[in-house]
């Protein structure tokens, strides 16, 4: 905070921010002012009192002169000088528009620290931080002609009120300070400005990234926090982390593959952005960074629908959109002259660059459909690094089935002359008051374990009508049989269908076995989990078969395992991570081996 004189009090901002935006909240309500003055073009001020007062809806004020670019300010619930509007009008006192009336701005800002340091330097020791920047970089002609005209202002003013608040750019806070504190006769010359037509129109809310100085999500969230007496202190942070885990929650019944993010993954995700963020020598990430994250933790779809959520704002106007401001990085269309031309956002300190990310949409319905019309009934295929995931699960529930299958036979007995097997706590406990302790002695590794049943879901049948076995294309796959969902409901590419397991089996080493689908059993199952069941316990050549199952077998399929002499071992599907389950459930079928060489680009590996 710097100070003019007696009655002076100035704030040095950034636009668009929000930390900037609740340090002015947070002066006015610890001081009382009686005007409140903002860095903002005067022709736009008798327009901006009913541009505020449509917020929540976003509008902008949009200038035009006879010749040179459009000019426009978006009323952002952010920006430092829209909130200062915001609060004259909370506390009952005048406004004013203390900027030079042109559309002219100065270079760009280069680097300054980022705002979030204003959390721990404190405001005054940050906005010094940053003035010393700004100084440094030089004099900019423009720049010096907005601080003569703030100064200038500002010195009328103080003839008429006793307690001002200037909220001014930190750009011109150096020149107006020189201006202002000079003993010379204030000078009043300035050019004559050009006459300006000014419209009052609302955002189009697909352009409102290009408007705000925060994301429109986070902008939006500041705006409930505003709206809500009792809600936690604004946090840009905590707001990212609702970012992701709402994202989440939000399309878990559209897209079964988001269901798989748990909490665990979402804060592998908040790492990965936080280190990205470093990378860029910031403390808040942009916009690229956040996508980049959640992609690399969630896949290409949930990278796609980050970025709708980021730039969603929940607020919008129900005009028709097709007269609403358009507007780009540097240009802005309006319907109401019919133009779309270059454009200066006045609220926008930094240049904006385009940057390309890989991102590949689900496929609009139309484009599904040619895929579906183009798809041969008689070429179907497995995606080759979706088989090693599942052989690797294979092999290591074979391994965990014999070992349970071990510690069942397992003796306990007193210790002599050696501790066999380990020292075997339960039964030492148990009989601690003895002063004995009982070791194990496993019983030798007997038979192997060539059939795994994995079942996920043995109570919707109605969503696996894909039902059928699938034999291995060389001795180290296994021999498939499974019921999933319609490859036909989610064509993501030309050949490439995506399903979901109900339940599988897995017969290896791998031989020719029956559909058992399509086989003629001569019982009743109640669902397609007890026939797939069936069908492992008729195929397998060994006692135990591995049941992997969120419960345990019931009293059919354990009369089922007597009747074939065979042991249905259980294990518990939560045993495994709900990572591990979602991932193993999700798989692609490829219409042809040729399939392969695209596959990726598009399943996003």
């Amino acid at each position: 905070m710097v100070r003019f004189g007696r009655s002076i009090t100035v704030l040095p901002i950034l636009h668009g921010k929000a930390a900037f935006g609740m340090e002015v909240r947070k002066r006015c309500l610890k001081a009382a002012y009686d005007c409140i003055a903002v860095d903002l073009p005067e022709h736009f001020e008798p327009h901006l009192s009913h541009a505020i007062e449509a917020l929540p809806i976003v509008h902008a004020l949009v200038a035009r002169e006879a010749t040179g670019p459009l000019h426009y300010l978006p009323i952002d619930p952010c920006d430092a000088a829209i909130e200062a509007i915001r609060q004259s009008f909370q506390h009952h006192i005048p406004f004013y528009c203390i900027g030079y009336p042109t559309g002219e701005k100065g270079e760009p800002l280069t680097a300054l620290p980022d705002e979030r340091a204003i959390a721990s330097l404190g405001f005054d020791a940050y906005g010094t931080l940053c003035l010393q920047s700004i100084v440094t970089e030089g004099a900019d002609p423009v720049d010096k002609l907005h601080g003569r005209h703030i100064a200038w202002k500002l010195r009328r003013l103080e003839k008429q009120f006793r307690s001002i608040l200037a909220v001014i750019h930190l750009r011109h806070v150096p020149h107006a300070a020189r201006y202002i504190r000079s003993t010379a006769p204030p000078d009043d010359t300035f050019p004559v400005p050009p006459a300006y037509t000014v419209i009052d129109q609302p955002v189009h809310s697909d352009h409102l990234y290009f408007a705000l100085g925060e994301l429109p999500f986070i902008t939006g969230k500041y705006e409930r926090e505003r709206y809500d007496p009792l809600a936690e202190p604004f946090d840009p942070i905590t707001s990212l982390k609702d970012l992701f885990r709402e994202t989440r929650d939000d399309y878990s019944e559209e897209a079964d593959e988001v269901t798989a993010l748990s909490p665990v993954r979402i804060q592998a995700a908040l790492t990965f952005l936080r280190n990205l963020t470093v990378r860029s020598a910031c403390l808040l990430p942009s916009l690229f960074d956040i996508v980049e994250a959640a992609k690399g933790v969630g896949g290409n779809s949930y990278g796609i629908r980050i970025l709708k959520s980021a730039k969603y704002y929940p607020w919008f106007s129900l005009d028709d959109r097709a007269e609403m401001l358009g507007i780009g990085i540097d240009r802005m269309r309006v319907p109401a002259w019919g133009v779309t031309e270059r454009a200066i956002n006045l609220l926008r300190d930094h240049r904006l660059f385009w940057r390309s990310i890989s991102l590949r949409p689900d496929p609009s319905e139309a484009r599904a459909q040619q895929y579906r019309y183009r798809w041969n009934p008689f070429g179907m295929c497995s995606h080759i690094p979706e088989d090693l995931i599942i052989e690797r699960f294979n092999g290591t529930v074979r391994r965990k089935t014999l070992k349970i299958a071990m510690e069942d036979h397992a003796k306990t007995e007193k210790f002599r002359t050696s501790v066999k097997d380990g020292v075997d706590i339960r039964d030492t406990l148990r009989f601690w008051h003895t002063g004995e302790i009982y070791v194990r002695e496993l019983p030798a590794g007997r038979g192997r374990v060539d059939t795994v049943i994995i079942i996920f879901d043995a109570t919707h049948d109605e969503r696996y009508p894909h039902r059928t076995t699938w034999y291995a294309e060389h001795p180290e796959e296994s021999t498939l049989t499974f019921y999933a969902t319609d490859p036909f409901e989610r064509l993501i590419g030309p050949g490439i269908a995506r399903c979901r397991y109900g339940g599988l089996s897995l017969l290896f080493p791998p031989r020719p076995v029956p559909d058992i689908f399509q086989l003629e059993t001569g019982r009743e199952f109640p669902n397609l989990a007890a026939r797939l069941t069936f069908g492992g316990l008729m195929f397998s050549r060994e006692k135990i078969v591995a049941y992997v199952a969120p419960g345990r077998p019931g009293a059919l399929l354990r009369n089922l395992a007597r009747f074939h002499h065979k042991h249905l071992l259980w294990i518990p599907l939560s045993t495994f991570s709900h990572e591990t389950v979602q991932k193993l459930r999700q798989f692609h079928i490829l219409n042809g081996k040729s399939v392969r060489s695209w596959a990726a680009r598009f399943i996003g590996e």
